[in-house]
């Protein structure tokens, strides 16, 4: 098992946490304790998610949840946006930060699901 700070999704989750904390502290006090608190838990509940599918052998169902995870943090990001609690620069900043997760998730769901399928045969 690899450690799962070498992972580049880990990686890659860990910047876009790092981000929404950065946010987080410049919300305004109604954001920040209601969205902003949401937000940065959804993200290190990805975080934790890769954490243990890096260590599972049946690590499929947790990839879908984390998959599940990312899709509610593109609703958090685009209310904190329609809320002016983030800037377009700054929600294109996450935006991209999340497309990269999102994408390399959906990788290891594939590649996860392409080794099932090998044992099976």
């Amino acid at each position: 098992m690899a450690r799962f700070k070498h992972l580049e999704i880990y990686q890659s989750a860990y910047k876009f946490t790092r981000e929404v904390y950065r946010v987080k502290l410049t919300l305004t006090k109604n954001l920040k304790f209601d969205l902003g608190e949401k937000t940065l838990n959804s993200s290190l509940k990805i975080i934790r998610g890769l954490i243990i599918a890096n260590g599972t052998k049946d690590r499929i169902k947790v990839l879908l949840q984390i998959s599940l995870e990312i899709e509610t943090l593109w609703v958090f990001l685009r209310m904190l946006f329609d809320f002016q609690g983030i800037s377009r620069g700054e929600f294109e900043v996450l935006s991209n930060l999340l497309s990269n997760v999102a994408k390399q998730n959906q990788s290891w769901i594939k590649w996860s699901k392409e080794q099932v399928n090998k044992e099976k045969q």
